[in-house]
């Protein structure tokens, strides 16, 4: 009993530290989907840990019992083998793109943070990723057991420092009918399409479903947790906090060196542990393909990742991220329909 709790919890840390990336530490991707709608961003986050906790038992849950390989194997096994082969195609574009996107976040932390310039930041990054995502996701696990809890906590500093009990004046709201309704949805489509490159790996290797059941509720349970958390603390600093690239530490400017220090190490932290699992799970759909040594198939991942962040965090995020939530919509659509029928797996 103790060794499936212990298990359930690291999975649920591996899970929020594979959601919370670079968008969402910083803060940029819970402005852009969530706080910039208002008080109907609460709802929309209420809704996206529901989901949450559901799509992450369900991917593992089902890659257990089917014992993937890859999320390749999940993704024929949902949608069949012409669609779900456009899927997995897809889903690595996808996970080049927000590799792009992070890998861009390190250089931003790097600046707006450390004065440093980004390409210190970025190259830096790049060579302890070739390391650490050749050891696998025993290596994701030690990280993310480690910074998730000290994120967790850091966030909920932040809160109480940003105090939004305290605010009384009216909240900014933007006026676009529904955009708050399909906005976590896109969202949790696009975090729990990303997470399978983890999550599968973790479902196949399983000794049982519980730890893997309980592992995704906390994990939900979580993610939502640091995403009201975060969302209380800068609706009301919108809309000046809304327009820094790394808001959240934004929000810690004046309180002194130390405090925005450690917040932005801790981000740089929780960027990087999502880097190591996207790089660790496009290597793995790589490597089944065309056989080739990891370390290489690492190596041309940073390297294209490299070339695409020029383009810098905030446009990158701000463009892929909402078109890639919709494009793997279908993803969250078919777990429920498969569920809905309970194909025997």
């Amino acid at each position: 009993m103790q060794h499936s709790w212990k298990a359930a919890l690291q999975i649920a840390f591996t899970y929020i530290g594979t959601v919370v990336g670079a968008g969402f530490a910083s803060g940029k991707e819970i402005v852009e989907f969530f706080v910039q709608y208002g008080s109907q961003g609460l709802v929309g986050i209420l809704l996206a840990t529901v989901l949450f906790c559901w799509g992450g038992v369900r991917v593992m849950v089902l890659s257990y019992r089917i014992q993937a390989d890859s999320y390749q194997d999940l993704s024929t096994y949902l949608f069949g083998r012409p669609i779900g082969t456009v899927f997995h195609v897809i889903l690595l574009l996808v996970l080049f793109g927000t590799t792009s996107v992070m890998l861009a976040a390190t250089g931003a932390v790097f600046w707006e943070s450390f004065g440093l310039s980004p390409q210190i930041g970025i190259l830096a990054s790049m060579l302890l990723i070739f390391f650490v995502a050749q050891k696998g996701l025993r290596a994701i696990h030690s990280v993310n057991s480690l910074f998730v809890p000290l994120l967790i906590g850091f966030t909920a500093l932040v809160f109480l420092i940003a105090k939004p009990w305290l605010e009384t004046g009216p909240l900014v709201e933007i006026n676009k009918p529904f955009a708050w309704l399909s906005s976590p949805l896109y969202y949790v489509a696009l975090n729990v399409a990303l997470t399978q490159a983890v999550l599968v790996p973790i479902g196949r290797h399983s000794d049982s479903e519980k730890p893997l059941v309980w592992g995704g509720i906390l994990g939900g349970v979580g993610v939502g947790l640091l995403l009201l958390l975060s969302y209380s603390a800068m609706l009301v600093r919108m809309p000046s906090v809304g327009q820094a690239e790394m808001p959240m530490i934004a929000l810690l400017q004046g309180l002194g060196a130390g405090i925005p220090l450690i917040y932005a190490v801790l981000v740089y932290s929780e960027i990087f542990s999502t880097l190591v699992a996207n790089v660790f799970g496009l290597s793995e759909q790589v490597k089944k393909a065309t056989g080739l040594k990891r370390e290489t198939i690492v190596a041309g991942i940073l390297c294209i990742g490299y070339a695409i962040s020029f383009v810098g965090f905030g446009p990158l995020l701000r463009l892929l991220y909402p078109l890639f939530g919709q494009l793997v919509m279908l993803f969250l659509l078919m777990l429920a329909i498969q569920q809905l029928r309970r194909k025997p797996a």
